[in-house]
């Protein structure tokens, strides 16, 4: 459902959904905007965080020998391009992954819409800003807010001023005119296994593994046991490490690695999942010290190697 609501009204429906979550949002610490807990609506950040906020379903590092008991929350100032990489990821891990899918359950996100391109952002690619999915989707217009609410958590909202779709439609139409979509549709049919982009990037990148921890769909994990515990933590692709058994390693050289990264992204998960690993949010573009650029992978001219 779509409703209309002012600033007090808003503030009056956060105080409704912090009765049944405990409630975090994007705020502004020591010149960075990062996720903590918030008690008014009023005091939540529309500024993108510094990092995805995926820490809310896969911890850096955690014990998988136990299944505690998860918090409700509901999380505020999410950009679409973040929440986006959460139903992109349940395609693959939502009910196969218990810790992932007992954190997804108990907790609700809220996704401010952004009212202007961000700096080398290209979500518009990817279906954004606007999302199809999504629990509360909030778009500010002055001091009046549109809010789309799935039916999970329409109680919440039922009491405010309803309205159509229409300027979430018109809003999206507009957006897409300022951030033309790259042509990211067929790019798995266009890319080449032994394109020279590989080994152009490989001469530059330092496999610091940036652009994987900073990545809102990146959910790969390394596997240890320390001590009674077994700890499952963040991993990465461009690690020379990553892919290391007892038999070797598969990909010993960093060209190669670098295009699993994008091969995953555009090619294996597209034609197994339907859908491209990648929400266009350019943090893995912003974080990296050697500036590689993923829409380059996408623009690039294959055919004319």
């Amino acid at each position: 459902m779509n409703y209309l609501l002012s600033k007090d009204e808003m503030d009056a429906a956060f105080h409704s959904i912090s009765m049944d979550f405990k409630c975090y949002g994007a705020v502004e610490r020591e010149g960075e905007v990062v996720f903590d807990r918030v008690n008014s609506f009023g005091g939540i950040s529309e500024e993108r965080s510094r990092y995805a906020p995926k820490e809310f379903l896969i911890s850096r590092n955690e014990d998988v020998l136990v299944l505690g008991t998860q918090d409700r929350k509901a999380v505020f100032g999410v950009k679409s391009c973040d929440l986006k990489g959460f139903y992109i990821m349940d395609r693959q891990i939502l009910g196969k992954d218990p810790f992932y899918t007992e954190k997804r359950r108990n907790t609700l996100f809220a996704n401010f819409v952004c009212n202007e391109p961000c700096d080398g952002g290209f979500c518009s690619s990817f279906g954004g800003p606007v999302l199809d999915e999504y629990d509360l989707q909030i778009l500010r217009e002055g001091e009046m807010y549109h809010v789309m609410v799935s039916e999970k958590y329409d109680g919440y909202f039922s009491s405010f001023q309803r309205e159509d779709s229409s300027y979430f439609t018109s809003f999206k139409e507009e957006f897409n005119r300022k951030a033309e979509p790259l042509q990211v549709e067929g790019v798995e049919d266009r890319m080449k296994w032994d394109s020279k982009l590989w080994k152009e990037y490989a001469s530059r990148c330092i496999s610091c593994g940036a652009c994987n921890f900073s990545c809102p769909t990146c959910y790969c994990f390394d596997l240890y046991d320390e001590g009674g515990e077994r700890k499952r933590e963040w991993d990465s692709c461009i690690l020379g490490g990553f892919t290391s058994s007892s038999a070797g390693n598969i990909r010993n050289g960093l060209d190669e690695r670098l295009r699993q990264r994008f091969y995953h992204k555009f090619v294996y998960f597209k034609r197994s999942k339907d859908t491209y690993l990648c929400t266009g949010c350019d943090r893995c573009v912003e974080d990296c010290p050697v500036d590689i650029d993923i829409k380059e992978v996408i623009t690039h001219d294959y055919s004319g190697e």
